[in-house]
């Protein structure tokens, strides 16, 4: 037979694992959950998922605009990109920008390849904390 002060213990420690394990739990199901704004974008300018996302062109090779939602003041925030499998790339960000129509909640993604510097497609991580 187990005693009282046993089976506090074992419910607290069990109280214990749930409140640690629940919240992870919540944030491994949510999308992006501390991101306003992402995005994972193929080298073809199509999303592959994102949150907060209006839509993804590919307006020229190496060249994607990415239209977030209009609540987002991209302004005032900063823009992270990570290439997607494919490291041979330099990159930049813009906004706004012509390729995109100055477009103020549009961003311009464009990548060169690394040693000829000329417009080369890769895929990509956007996101806006």
């Amino acid at each position: 037979m187990i005693s009282t002060k046993a089976c506090t213990r074992i419910a607290a420690g069990a109280l214990t694992a749930a409140a640690i394990l629940a919240p992870a739990a919540v944030q491994a199901s949510a999308p992006s959950p501390y991101a306003q704004a992402a995005a994972a974008v193929r080298a073809n300018g199509t999303l592959a998922y994102g949150k907060n996302i209006v839509s993804v062109s590919r307006v020229g090779t190496g060249r994607y605009c990415v239209r977030v939602g209009s609540d987002i003041d991209l302004s005032k925030e900063v823009v992270q990109v990570t290439p997607w499998n494919e490291f041979n790339r330099s990159y930049g960000v813009w906004t706004p920008h012509g390729y995109c129509g100055n477009q103020v909640n549009t961003i311009l993604v464009a990548f060169n390849a690394s040693d000829t510097r000329a417009h080369a497609d890769a895929p990509f991580f956007l996101s806006i904390p």
